[in-house]
């Protein structure tokens, strides 16, 4: 049966479930906006192979199968590296910055994403008031759960404010591009089979004979 106290939550427990409801939504939100967004690119991406191999193959420079997948794999990878060159820039960046700021501080165990001197700083918080008392519905009920922080700026967190973004940034760019050269090698090997694909599909003997027949009559 359950408790009659959850029934009786307090204004700030309220508030804190439909801030929580709420964040769960726009995060579901995003990752489904994110997953659209991944999957046209990924298509879009993969059309790239056909400008890679279009003229080896309608110029009859590779007529085969087994040439054309070293080929297009060997496009594929050069477009692959060329395109990786910024993102990992953009990590190299961020990585620099990080260990600079390291060197100079002397402290090499630097929390990124601390509430305090770190990335964490620009998000609200929350965290438990005391230890858990073994009652089920103090968490159903956020009786243990305050707010730990606010958004805010903070000198200390500087370096994170840039390697953070960097990493994130530079990260999610790389997986697309990978997400990109495997769309492309899937397609790559869908057209090597398309190309060079022998088929029997509606072929009638019987009929072959009597066009070739037509085309070249007996004298």
């Amino acid at each position: 049966m359950v408790n009659i106290s959850l029934l009786s939550l307090s204004d700030g427990d309220k508030r804190l479930i439909f801030s929580l409801l709420l964040i769960l939504v726009v995060l579901i939100a995003f990752i489904a906006l994110l997953g659209f967004v991944l999957l046209r690119i990924m298509k879009l991406q993969s059309r790239k192979i056909d400008t890679l191999i279009h003229d080896v193959v309608v110029y009859k420079v590779i007529t085969d199968k087994k040439h054309l997948v070293k080929y297009g794999r060997a496009k594929n990878w050069a477009l692959f590296l060329k395109q990786t060159v910024i993102p990992l820039a953009i990590i190299l960046v961020g990585l620099i910055i990080l260990l600079i700021r390291n060197a100079v501080t002397d402290d090499w165990h630097y929390p990124l994403f601390s509430t305090e001197v770190g990335f964490g700083t620009l998000f609200w918080t929350w965290k438990s008031s005391g230890s858990f008392t073994g009652n089920e519905y103090d968490l159903i009920r956020f009786q243990k759960i305050v707010l730990d922080n606010t958004p805010h700026l903070a000198a200390e967190a500087w370096a994170s404010y840039i390697v953070v973004p960097c990493f994130f940034v530079g990260g999610i760019w790389y997986v697309i591009i990978s997400s990109c050269l495997l769309s492309r090698t899937a397609l790559l090997y869908k057209r090597s089979r398309q190309v060079f694909e022998k088929s029997l599909d509606g072929y009638r003997q019987d009929e072959a004979n009597n066009q070739n027949n037509s085309i070249n009559p007996i004298q």
